[in-house]
């Protein structure tokens, strides 16, 4: 049976930038809220930052580590909340800051992170979407990224751009704490502090009109990727958490195999995926935004067609896409560190035409849990139990 044609989903990010990210409001907060938390002892004066989250929390972590690290001037490492409540806190030492990272102030490894940190001695901030979650009760200090209801849009998908938002909103808290913490050590001019904010704003201001570029390629290439089950996402640099983030979408909301990997490594690994029934199987995204990564993502993806593979180019559109399956233009201004906020678009707007072509009518898909996994299992709080 033909499936009616989606309205354009470019209009769906404008819609839930309009009515759930209120970027006016989100600044205004964010920035506030950031403040407040450098006001807390040992914040400014931290020595070293550890980000940490679970799903796309980590992404975001993961997107922002790199920026962080060069406008602070302090080492910056990205973790996961098992790896970072687990394994490094323990090992943590005086003027290491815990930067934990959850949407909805309930993730059990989150937290975690925050009740180790404490019982280690360990300055503690959360990133997180409501005050009144068990996250934002436990920190020593709070960045409130808030984000609304959804409207306009069907319920069957609504959901995620509502996700779209969240994720808009928790790089905003994460470059905004980046850019201030720089500015109070001094490690950022006042000039370049002032340039990074106003690179910040219009990197979000672009999302409906980069939307709009490359919704046609997403049409399009949704309808030539009939019968894959699996979609690689392949960055470096700031792009390593955009290619876990873009890989995720496929399996949350299909669901066909989201695979994300260094983009060197997948050419020493992956690369024979290329081979066989792989070959009409596959695809991978290579994300490659200007900057330190791009000339290794251009022979990337001419080593990809060499080898009977298909790159879906995600890159400015003055790059050179001639060997890419599909070149997704991206906006020609943005630079690698600020990449992530805009970079993943392709992968939002591509499921969502894969999911309608394949019959999909509810996305993304619901848990069975209860979210029993995420948010209710057992909590260690004492860094003394960790061997």
């Amino acid at each position: 049976m033909t499936q009616a044609p989606f309205p354009p989903h470019a209009d769906d990010i404008e819609t839930a930038m309009r009515t759930a990210l209120d970027y006016e409001g989100l600044v205004k907060t964010v920035d506030a809220t950031v403040a407040a938390a450098l006001q807390k002892p040992g914040v400014a004066q931290a020595k070293r930052l550890f980000l940490a989250g679970s799903g796309d929390s980590y992404f975001a972590a993961l997107s922002a580590a790199p920026a962080l690290e060069r406008w602070t001037g302090l080492p910056v490492q990205a973790l996961t909340a098992m790896e970072l409540a687990r394994y490094q806190i323990p090992v943590c030492r005086e003027g290491d800051v815990i930067v934990s990272i959850s949407n909805s102030g309930s993730s059990s490894r989150a937290r975690e992170c925050v009740a180790l940190a404490k019982s280690a001695g360990l300055v503690t901030i959360g990133i997180t979407g409501t005050m009144e979650g068990r996250l934002a009760k436990s920190a020593d200090a709070v960045v409130h990224r808030p984000v609304g209801d959804i409207s306009g849009m069907p319920e069957s998908y609504g959901r995620c751009f509502l996700n779209f938002a969240e994720y808009v909103a928790v790089l905003q808290a994460l470059f905004t704490f980046g850019i201030e913490l720089g500015s109070t050590r001094g490690h950022l001019s006042d000039a370049g502090a002032a340039g990074l904010r106003a690179d910040l704003r219009r990197s979000v201001e672009c999302l409906p009109q980069a939307a709009r570029d490359i919704d046609a390629t997403a049409r399009d290439t949704a309808a030539k990727l009939s019968g894959i089950h699996t979609i690689f996402a392949l960055g470096a640099g700031p792009s390593r958490g955009t290619a876990a983030y873009s890989a995720a979408k496929f399996h949350e909301q299909m669901p066909i195999n989201g695979v994300h990997q260094d983009l060197e490594e997948w050419a020493h690994l992956e690369y024979f995926l290329t081979y066989f029934n792989w070959r009409e199987a596959s695809v991978a995204f290579v994300i490659a935004p200007p900057g330190n990564s791009a000339d290794r993502a251009a022979e990337i993806v001419s080593g990809m067609k060499g080898a009977g593979g298909r790159a879906l180019l995600v890159a400015p559109g003055s790059a050179d896409g001639s060997d890419a399956f599909a070149h997704f233009a991206m906006p020609e201004d943005l630079g690698d560190l600020l990449s992530p906020m805009v970079y993943h678009l392709p992968a939002q707007l591509l499921v969502l035409y894969m999911a309608h072509l394949s019959g999909i009518t509810a996305i993304p898909l619901r848990r069975t849990d209860g979210f029993e996994l995420i948010s209710n299992s057992a909590i260690r709080d004492d860094v003394a139990s960790l061997a």
